[in-house]
């Protein structure tokens, strides 16, 4: 797994645990709110009645709780619709118990309770005889319409009886904690579905964040790996924040190990180069030195001029196409057509080939519009049209064609050469690399194809070279739009 990955995860699994652990603290914390809520509506319920029972308290026994026993009947049988929020509430689930100051029954409004019972031994009766706070929670049995009994826990809540300043009794108020419950079912299901929604809304603004900007690094991570293996690739990212210069110093070490790769190259090509046409100029000196006659004399003097034209030759050479290859973005663009520019290459050297008989035509076909050097390309195609020449027979043949197609424009040059043998295809584009001229069976300086594959590749295209058996076809491949390496 990726760092990145291993990041997005971690990421991912603390925010769904601090959003569990949230809503488990929240869930757990709900039910004691909620009771707390309650039993606050209970303590005042209960005061009241006690001070309601105060009053009648003087009455004698069978008449003291007629008035509150009639109420609660009354309420028992009372029908209304309470919209409280998500719940609807129809029916009243009040519950009262009255006990004298031991704690015994008085008056129970759920019937199946005796008077006289010992009531003293409950949290809530014993708490307020003891002149303390009196409440308790205890599960009871209900039976339901349809007959069936179910347990619900009811919670009570008791306040002391006053007549004057005699405590006479204990008055506990009840009520079940089903609604509570059913309240607390709708709060849970609803903070779950907050909380997933909030989880799911933190991922996915996290992978954002997540492929905002590891994305780059990864294009980063790409770029590293397309210069390691030498192609041509343009920086991904820009801008000033870190990644942006990031991206900036990786461009900068590149191109410094591009050009320290660059000049080792070149000083060893050139050392190697130069040491054929030096070699022979030493040896055509030393020979000078020495008594000869004139005949060769003059043939060391003409090899001495050739060598040194070669060597003059191969510094031109050098300098252009290291101008070139070192060239970041070209110096002149623009719409061109070209086949123009192909046919004006063919024009230049047709004198030239009809010297040895060589027969230049041109066949072009379709839209040529590219954009790029006109003087680039030129350059380029005149290389291989000029190659063709310098590897036709006698009375030869060269086809200069091109064929447009919607992506980009090819212009092909076929020559009837000797074609180029196996081992020298994997080298022909090397710098310093060249084949004997069937005619002279001199070398070139073995730089024109290496500049015509720099000038493709500026330009975003490429160049092949094909040797079937007889002949050579050499295509130069231009996209239509400008693709900077």
């Amino acid at each position: 797994m990726s760092l990145r990955a291993r990041i997005f995860l971690i990421y991912v699994l603390c925010v769904a645990g601090a959003f569990a652990w949230l809503a488990y603290w929240i869930n757990g914390d709900l039910r004691q709110r909620y009771g707390e809520s309650s039993e606050e509506v209970l303590v005042d319920g209960a005061n009241l009645l006690a001070e309601q029972l105060a009053t009648d308290w003087p009455l004698p026994l069978a008449q003291r709780f007629g008035n509150l026993a009639a109420a609660m009947s009354r309420l028992e049988q009372r029908r209304f619709a309470a919209q409280i929020y998500a719940q609807r509430k129809t029916t009243a689930d009040l519950r009262v118990y009255i006990t004298d100051n031991d704690g015994r029954l008085l008056y129970h409004s759920v019937p199946g309770h005796r008077p006289g019972e010992d009531f003293s031994r409950w949290t809530d009766v014993s708490r307020t005889l003891a002149a303390r706070y009196g409440a308790r929670t205890s599960d009871e049995w209900r039976t339901l319409p349809d007959g069936r009994r179910e347990r619900v826990s009811v919670a009570w809540v008791a306040a002391p009886i006053f007549v004057g300043d005699t405590f006479v009794g204990v008055v506990s108020l009840g009520k079940p904690r089903t609604n509570i419950d059913t309240f607390l079912d709708s709060a849970r299901s609803q903070l779950r579905n907050v909380v997933l929604a909030t989880i799911a809304a933190a991922i996915a603004i996290g992978l954002l964040l997540y492929l905002w900007v590891t994305r780059p690094l990864q294009e980063l991570v790409e770029y590293a790996n397309s210069v390691s293996r030498g192609e041509p690739a343009p920086l991904p990212v820009s801008g000033d924040d870190e990644v942006g210069q990031l991206g900036e110093a990786m461009h900068t070490m590149r191109r410094a190990l591009e050009d320290k790769a660059y000049v080792e190259s070149y000083v060893q090509s050139l050392t190697h180069e130069l040491k054929s046409p030096l070699t022979a100029i030493r040896a055509s000196a030393e020979l000078l030195a020495d008594e000869m006659p004139p005949e060769a004399r003059k043939a060391f003097a003409v090899s001495i001029e050739r060598e040194s034209a070669r060597l003059n030759d191969i510094a031109d050479r050098m300098l252009e196409l290291a101008s070139l290859e070192r060239t970041r973005q070209l110096p002149r663009v623009e719409k061109l057509a070209l086949f123009e520019l192909a046919a004006g290459a063919a024009d230049s050297v047709r004198a030239a080939a009809g010297a040895r008989g060589v027969i230049i035509t041109t066949q072009f076909s379709g839209a040529d519009g590219v954009t790029g050097d006109p003087l680039l390309l030129r350059q380029a195609i005149d290389n291989l049209v000029r190659n063709a020449v310098d590897f036709s027979p006698q009375g030869g043949h060269i086809v200069v064609s091109g064929e447009a197609f919607p992506g980009e424009v090819r212009i092909s040059v076929s020559d009837q050469g000797p074609g180029i043998p196996d081992y020298a295809l994997e080298r022909i584009f090397d710098r310093f690399y060249s084949l004997p001229r069937p005619h002279s069976g001199r070398k070139s300086t073995g730089l024109g194809l290496n500049f015509v594959r720099e000038v493709a590749q500026l330009h975003g295209g490429r160049v092949l070279i094909e040797s079937p058996g007889s002949g050579t076809l050499a295509r130069l491949i231009i996209p239509r739009q400008l693709v900077h390496r």
